[in-house]
């Protein structure tokens, strides 16, 4: 297992703030945060759809796209931007204020590069479907077969889906230099975004990596942990939350203590996705069952079961990995294998450990007792420089077990 090392910022950030934030009382809902950052993006991306079919009425479809794909999802990365921002003493009270709206475009912004990380994803696992509708090549390969237009009809998809991903992206980059325009320029907040950007794209090489590499790799596990660390549980958890934060002017003893909520919570959140990759149920999750099995995917669940299985089993598990035809039957035999080797009670177990790691920062935060004791949780409290009250604690630790346990 890897260890717990954020990717904050060191030596060449900007000066650290001296100055702590106040109590935080609570935090905006997620439905709030949602409809705000929703709003942004409607706006924006209707701004650029305009532009779009100015340069020609083809590219209306550009526009379209962007549009129905960005109305999905939970909005779990622009959530967590806010409520760093907000754990840094950023004011978000007054919904009127250019910080709120220039706040909302960051936040959107991640939105964005999450949506072209998911396009060019699906393309590169050859996904049929996301969040229980085609995947955007899928939809683009149908328009070709319904506009009657000459080639490969997959082809077409593929390339189309590439090009969108790639606008996606450079939007993401602008929505952001707007949202710096209104909530100032900082180096910090600029590496971080930086950071983030440069995470989710090695992570995604080291994943494709992943799935060529033999099963009985001797660092296969070592691989599984550095790809659910860099492609997901830093970009969808801790980083968001270190931008926020760094928006909102934290210096890096604040930063630090929001990594040590971040990523171990990020982490969770990425073995649970593991899970549904294996086990999931189809109506909740929106993708078929056993995935991630067919895709071939090198998860930390599949490096436990591989290390518990008999060579036998071994055999068969690295046989049926990766095969896009596996029958449904096969697919399940693996699940039952996965399960009964103790690779799942393993995985859950790291879920448990890491989700407890989260909550203890939560409660430090609070100035509650840890586990520890009452001297030791006095102390923990005493020493950190977020302090939250009863209500953003228990919006925290509800959001955290909501990610970690979450059924898609």
């Amino acid at each position: 297992m890897t260890d717990d090392t954020s990717m904050t910022p060191g030596e060449n950030s900007a000066p650290a703030s001296t100055d702590l934030p106040g109590l935080v009382e609570d935090l905006d809902s997620a439905e709030t945060v949602s409809a705000a950052v929703s709003a942004q993006l409607e706006s924006f991306l209707a701004e650029k759809a305009a532009e779009f079919e100015s340069v020609s009425p083809d590219a209306d479809a550009i526009g379209e796209a962007l549009i129905a794909f960005t109305r999905g999802g939970k909005r779990i990365r622009p959530v967590l931007l806010w409520w760093g921002f907000q754990l840094a003493g950023g004011d978000t009270s007054n919904a009127d204020t250019e910080v709120v709206t220039g706040l909302a475009q960051a936040a959107g912004s991640l939105e964005l590069l999450h949506a072209a990380a998911l396009i060019h994803d699906d393309l590169i696992d050859n996904s049929d479907t996301r969040r229980g509708h085609p995947s955007l090549h899928r939809q683009f390969e149908a328009r070709h077969a319904e506009s009657g237009l000459h080639g490969d009809g997959a082809s077409f998809g593929v390339s189309t889906s590439i090009v969108i991903g790639d606008i996606c992206l450079a939007l993401s980059e602008e929505l952001f230099e707007r949202s710096q325009d209104v909530l100032g320029h900082t180096r910090l907040a600029r590496e971080l975004r930086a950071t983030i950007r440069r995470d989710v794209m090695v992570g995604q090489y080291l994943d494709v990596l992943a799935e060529v590499i033999p099963l009985d790799d001797e660092r296969i596990a070592e691989r599984a942990w550095e790809v659910l660390s860099f492609k997901s549980a830093k970009y969808s958890v801790e980083q968001p939350l270190l931008l926020g934060a760094a928006l909102a002017g934290a210096g890096e003893g604040l930063l630090a203590e929001v990594s040590d909520f971040g990523l171990p919570l990020g982490q969770a959140f990425q073995l649970r996705d593991d899970v549904l990759g294996i086990a999931g149920d189809p109506q909740a999750t929106g993708k078929p069952a056993g995935d991630d099995i067919r895709e071939g995917k090198r998860t930390v669940l599949i490096a436990e079961t591989a290390a518990r299985i008999s060579p036998d089993q071994f055999a068969v598990l690295a046989a049926r990995l990766g095969d896009p035809d596996l029958s449904d039957a096969h697919v399940a035999e693996c699940v039952d294998m996965i399960t009964a080797s103790g690779g799942l009670d393993a995985v859950e177990g790291f879920i448990a450990e890491k989700h407890a790691k989260a909550a203890a920062v939560v409660e430090s935060w609070a100035g509650a007792s840890t586990p520890a004791g009452g001297a030791a949780g006095a102390a923990a409290g005493a020493a950190a420089s977020v302090r939250i009250g009863t209500a953003a604690r228990d919006r925290l630790k509800k959001f955290a077990r909501a990610l970690s346990y979450r059924t898609s």
